[in-house]
């Protein structure tokens, strides 16, 4: 665990401020696990670094790095387009000055290409994902939303279907029914690794063009492996 985190005294710390604590120890420990699981412990599947902090010392803006198999694009203007695969997913998260409250949710935007109707492709708001957490409400921790990403990037979690709550990038959404479903390009991650609440990292086979690993690393990380779960639409 870092260090840092021991230097505070939970019951010491305001409502929010204590939230927050128990938040990095959380996501702390879970990248820890992932790093010890890791066969290479300097490039684990799930790692973080903290981008800014609050008076108190405590994250309120992290940069996750995932290292799994996922869509960062499709090739060409020919239908079917085939699916172009990446390695390196770096997403941000902002932590308003309301959270945690009903309107204070966290801020979720990829800083990298990521090709999944729940996240947007390109144009002004690129990057932002929809989580979908309303029936999670306030309660739902940044890492299990950590984890919710990581299903997303998998393709174990998503929607594509035209209805409530509705894809965030219907570009994506289209390819994903007409193009990725009927191909099974979007089947890759199902065979994944046991993790906290049954997700983690995933043993994926090598197929489609690849878009390759970077070789900065962050301060913190981690990884895992094992059995198999069906991709869960939402």
């Amino acid at each position: 665990m870092n260090e840092a985190i021991n230097k505070f005294n939970q019951k010491e710390l305001s409502g929010r401020d204590a939230r927050l604590w128990k938040e990095w120890k959380e996501l702390d420990s879970l990248c820890a696990r992932r790093k010890a699981a890791a066969e290479n412990p300097r490039k684990p599947s799930l790692s973080y670094i903290i981008r800014r902090k609050n008076a108190m010392g405590l994250p309120v803006e992290y940069e996750i790095w995932y290292r799994v198999k996922s869509i960062v694009g499709v090739k060409g203007d020919t239908i079917p387009r085939e699916p172009i695969f990446g390695y390196l997913h770096k997403m941000s998260i902002v932590l308003p000055n309301n959270y945690p409250s009903a309107d204070g949710n966290p801020i979720f935007t990829f800083r990298s290409d990521v090709w999944h109707p729940n996240i947007r492709y390109s144009g002004s708001f690129k990057g932002h994902v929809c989580l979908t957490i309303k029936e999670m409400g306030v309660l739902a921790s940044l890492k299990d939303l950590v984890l919710r990403v990581e299903m997303y990037l998998k393709y174990q979690l998503y929607h594509a279907q035209n209805t409530y709550p509705y894809p965030e990038d219907q570009n994506v959404a289209e390819w994903v029914r007409e193009e990725g479903e009927p191909n099974g390009w979007v089947r890759f991650g199902q065979d994944m690794s046991e993790d906290d609440g049954g997700r983690g990292a995933d043993r994926v086979q090598e197929a489609g063009t690849e878009r390759g690993d970077q070789t900065e690393s962050p301060e913190n990380g981690q990884a895992k492996a094992g059995p198999k779960i069906i991709a869960k639409k939402i």
